[in-house]
């Protein structure tokens, strides 16, 4: 059994990408995570950890005194957790405009209407592949998200499920971060990639944290254990222009706009005359 913890990092609106991801964990291992986890939070005295609350040294947070070698010596431990105990990585970006301008109206009815749902389906078909070539059941666990975000997992999901049939149905959970290391883990590897998909998009400057835990996690396990896409304006159209007409779309276009039926609310029956 494994379990892959997802997180996301840009979806805020004043950010221009967005990203998915995820990390593979062995059922057998997440004991000793979470062991390591509590011994390593009680010697940094902080009861979760939250890279983006570390990094800008957040004054209502357990890191507002921090400097920046607390914070270096975090993240590389942070990292080195990750990557000891996971078996993999996944991180999909997508630039925000691009999918506004590029995917027509009647496939972001398939796949959702933001551009987390097309990032976070793509972290969970990777996933699944992963999975499928090793004949392994997975699990699924989402931090507990609200509002549109919820519904961004939900629908991607909910496509998912049609893809790839019962794999997801009954396997996925939502849980609250704080009491879940690997969802703290999954947080960091989300953030460096949206950094340095920002970084190389926009040329925006990337701290030199950022930088270095990006490149720790590139080198784990010899370069094997993350797989890393986004795909340019340029890819992004070559894939809609192969995705477009596809009978699969169609079918799951069909099968979403039955799920939008099913959720509208019942008229009441009115009661019989006395």
């Amino acid at each position: 059994m494994f379990t892959t913890f997802i997180d996301d990092s840009g979806t805020a609106p004043e950010h221009k990408i967005a990203v998915a991801a995820g990390i593979i964990v062995p059922a057998q291992r997440i004991a000793q995570l979470e062991s390591e986890w509590k011994s390593f939070l009680q010697k940094e005295r902080i009861s979760d950890f939250h890279a983006s609350e570390c990094l800008a040294r957040n004054p209502h947070s357990a890191f507002a005194a921090w400097n920046d070698e607390t914070v270096r010596r975090v993240f590389t431990r942070v990292r080195q957790l990750t990557i000891r105990f996971s078996v993999k990585g996944f991180c999909i970006g997508i630039h925000k405009q691009d999918y506004a301008e590029v995917l027509p109206q009647e496939m972001r009815a398939a796949i959702g209407e933001s551009f987390y749902s097309w990032a976070l389906s793509s972290v969970l078909g990777l996933a699944y592949d992963w999975a499928n070539q090793r004949k392994v059941p997975m699990e699924y666990v989402f931090d507990n998200a609200t509002g549109s975000v919820r519904r961004e997992i939900e629908h991607a999901l909910a496509f998912s499920e049609k893809l790839y049939g019962d794999h997801f149905s009954g396997h996925y959970s939502f849980r609250n971060r704080n009491g879940v290391p690997a969802l703290q883990a999954v947080d960091l590897f989300a953030w460096t990639c949206f950094q340095k998909f920002r970084h190389v998009r926009f040329n925006h400057p990337i701290h030199a944290i950022a930088a270095e835990a990006n490149e720790g996690y590139e080198k784990g396990r010899n370069g094997e254990w993350r797989i890393v896409q986004s795909l340019n304006r340029e890819g992004l159209e070559m894939w809609v222009s192969e995705n477009r007409n596809n009978p699969r779309t169609k079918e799951i276009i069909a099968f979403k706009e039955q799920l939008k039926e099913a959720r509208k609310p019942k008229p009441k029956k009115s009661g019989s005359a006395k």
